[in-house]
């Protein structure tokens, strides 16, 4: 799927595939050793070896041509996290 430039997903556990060029899904939530909200998230081929990347908010990652920005990670110790991605260009 093709998002508009300001959109926003949802990345929770398991596979999210309403990324062009994805899927794209959370594998892991944590608290880091400096307090930052981190995730671990997999996404397509292109991301291999690995296909894992670890993720604070801030960061930005590049599937299917678009570009991304974790705007969020939401109760990243509980097994409702999730994180909020905004594609930037």
């Amino acid at each position: 799927m093709a998002h508009e430039v300001g959109a926003q997903e949802k990345i929770t556990y398991g596979r999210n595939d309403r990324f062009k060029g994805g899927p794209v899904g959370g594998g892991r939530f944590w608290v880091d050793g400096e307090g930052r909200p981190t995730a671990k998230i997999g996404g397509p081929r292109e991301w291999q070896p690995p296909n894992m990347i670890d993720v604070h908010v801030g960061d930005t990652f590049t599937v299917g041509g678009q570009t991304w920005k974790i705007t969020d990670i939401v109760d990243p110790d509980s097994p409702d996290a999730y994180l909020l991605a905004t594609r930037v260009s």
